[in-house]
């Protein structure tokens, strides 16, 4: 269903594992029906975490997705192609839209697989690899999905983190912990949050804290890393949290 990336398949980087590399940041985003009392939210908390980002000289680049698709394609709609995080546009309540049910599985091998295209766009051009985040954020349980069943994500998942992917799951209104893990997200990557303005915040601005301070990683350190990703915090703004 989708092409499998190898780090065999990526040219030589001129990172080594004593220098930072560039990072791609996907993120995933619930817009199902239940999310309608947290539209502004979402919209502030996306922009903050792409204001976060640009306020380090890390290199790092975003693209947002939503979940379900106006469209239905692919089960996704991008609502910000990939963007440097220094020049990314704001997200506005015409770009999010609130609609339908939870394709969760769908959602997620969706955005795998536009990732896989991306770095096989990259090699063959001989550009530098870089380090892939996909961060997904929910307020319930996997509903409506149709090309993707639960074992399918399991193993996509455990393919992309074998090559240095890191995956995060936020999730409200479920055990987040117990729904993550059915498809492969490590414990460490995974928070519960209150689907509310101040828990959606907070759940947005810890991973944006965390992306921060992986991107700020030599690569050994990101690979050791990987699985315990939301301990990960900036030096300035531990005394913040």
């Amino acid at each position: 269903m989708t092409t499998t990336t190898t780090a065999r398949n990526n040219p030589p980087s001129t990172a080594t594992t004593e220098t930072a590399q560039a990072t791609f940041i996907s993120i995933v985003a619930d817009a199902s029906g239940s999310m309608n009392h947290l539209h502004e939210t979402v919209i502030k908390g996306l922009n903050d975490f792409i204001a976060e980002q640009a306020s380090s000289d890390n290199d790092a680049k975003v693209t947002i997705v939503q979940f379900p698709s106006l469209t239905d394609e692919d089960g996704i709609q991008t609502i910000l192609p990939k963007s440097n995080v220094k020049t990314a546009r704001k997200i506005t309540g015409k770009d999010y839209v609130i609609n339908g049910m939870t394709p969760l599985y769908d959602a997620i091998g969706a955005v795998i697989k536009k990732a896989d295209q991306r770095i096989a766009k990259r090699a063959a051009k001989g550009k530098d690899p870089e380090s892939q985040v996909v961060v997904i954020f929910t307020d319930g349980g996997e509903n409506a999905s149709r090309k993707f069943t639960q074992d399918a994500i399991f193993t996509l998942i455990a393919e992309r983190k074998a090559q240095g992917w890191v995956f995060v799951f936020l999730g409200a209104n479920q055990d987040a912990f117990e729904a993550g893990g059915q498809v492969g997200f490590a414990p460490g990557n995974t928070m519960n949050f209150d689907a509310s303005e101040e828990g959606m915040t907070n759940a947005l601005l810890s991973v944006s804290r965390s992306v921060r301070a992986y991107s700020a990683m030599p690569l050994a350190e990101r690979y050791m890393a990987r699985e315990d990703f939301l301990v990960q915090r900036p030096n300035d703004d531990e005394d913040e949290i």
